[in-house]
């Protein structure tokens, strides 16, 4: 069977990066001897730079097209909404063109990632020429996480101002063939949206790593880790100010930074001032694994309003064994909570954050139990060889019962 996937956001093969969700997915795909194409963007959303890649070639056993894509400075603006725009019209273009040229064969199946909002629009346009039924794959709430961008005494009216996104996130959940979530809160926001599609839900999931034997950290100092975007929706300035707070107040505490984006400035100047804080910028997989490995709390500095469900960086503490310090609500901390793996903090308080990390200081005993805890969290919900085969039975089990029935069409 023929599978065509686009993202423009996750990891792609041969640039160094951990395998993330869509190339595990591909992966198990071609595992389960289906033909491949991943198409994403020849521009790195974290890095914000231009990815150093052929804009086709082989890896991994599938094919990888990347889409020319224009550059975007911030995650939050008119600049990406634009580009996303542009990125799916490049897309409909090359894939014509490619089919039309004999490169291709047409996809008998097409999986979206969502966000960005465009691209279902494009992949319909390919249901309608080639029969072939599109599954929007459910990452993050848009345009909902956007509406923490205005004024509190003013979100009510985001909905309003946010209208053509609303619409075509609608048309999205509402036209799919099927629909697949990284947490069951999206099953809902998709249902809200009146989607009747076929839904499952397959969380994000990573390989993982051989499990450490002794949790309990013996060193005077923790090391905390933060590791992800530096973007501007992020609770960064609290979590540089609680470090230098624990630093002032005598706690043994060194922060590593593992990320890129346009918050960078502020944790390389806060070093400079002699905060602890050690700044790698953005990691390969293999620097990636030994920066988690010589921690023991892992940090989600994200605020409730953002919508996101369960985040990667989540994943990757969990899977490496670091006790969490969450301040997202909802599932993330559900899943903390069901599995003991972890502790809360109240965004936009830096006190708040140093309680939680001088709980672990002055208890070691509960920071081994939860690191103990937050792997065995990944074990069972995170373990990336048993999540993205089932994911890819399921999809193809939806292909091949509705790909004929569109091509009656």
């Amino acid at each position: 069977m023929r599978i065509w996937i686009n993202t423009p956001f996750d990891t792609v093969p041969s640039e160094g990066g951990r395998p993330m969700r869509y190339w595990l997915l591909c992966r198990a795909l071609v595992a389960e001897g289906h033909e491949v194409v991943l198409w994403s963007s020849d521009f790195h959303h974290v890095t914000k730079s231009r990815r150093q890649l052929e804009p086709v070639y082989e890896a991994d056993g599938f094919q990888v097209r990347l889409i020319p894509t224009r550059p975007y400075r911030s995650n939050i603006g008119l600049q990406r909404v634009l580009s996303h725009r542009r990125y799916a019209r490049h897309w409909w273009r090359q894939a014509r063109a490619a089919v039309a040229a004999g490169e291709l064969r047409p996809p008998e199946g097409v999986v979206v990632s969502l966000p960005p909002l465009g691209l279902f629009r494009a992949a319909a346009r390919m249901r309608r020429r080639w029969g072939c039924p599109v599954v929007v794959d459910i990452q993050d709430a848009w345009p909902e996480t956007f509406y923490r961008l205005l004024p509190r005494c003013m979100r009510w009216l985001a909905p309003l101002l946010l209208w053509p996104a609303r619409r075509q996130a609608r048309k999205a959940y509402r036209q799919a063939d099927g629909v697949t979530v990284v947490a069951e809160t999206y099953q809902e926001l998709a249902r809200a949206y009146g989607c009747r599609a076929p839904m499952a839900c397959f969380r994000l999931a990573t390989p993982l790593p051989p499990a450490t034997a002794d949790f309990k950290s013996v060193a005077p100092s923790l090391k905390l880790c933060y590791v992800g975007n530096l973007g501007d929706g992020y609770d960064l300035d609290t979590l540089i100010e609680a470090v230098r707070q624990l630093a002032k107040d005598g706690v043994p505490v060194t922060l590593t930074v593992a990320g890129d984006g346009p918050q960078r400035g502020r944790f390389i100047a806060a070093g400079q001032q002699g905060v602890p804080i050690d700044f790698r910028g953005y990691l390969d997989d293999k620097a990636m694994q030994a920066c988690l490995a010589g921690c023991d709390l892992g940090v989600v500095p994200m605020f409730p309003e953002s919508w996101v469900a369960v985040p990667n960086k989540l994943i990757d503490y969990a899977a490496a064994g670091l006790a969490i310090i969450n301040g997202l609500k909802g599932g993330t901390q559900a899943l903390l909570d069901n599995h003991a793996a972890g502790l809360a903090y109240e965004t936009g308080s830096a006190a708040s954050l140093t309680a939680a990390v001088k709980r672990y200081h002055e208890d070691r005993d509960l920071l081994a139990r939860h690191r103990q805890a937050a792997r065995r969290l990944a074990e069972t919900d995170f373990d990336a060889a048993r999540i993205y085969p089932a994911m890819a039975r399921w999809l193809t089990q939806l292909v091949l019962k509705t790909y004929s029935a569109h091509r009656k069409l």
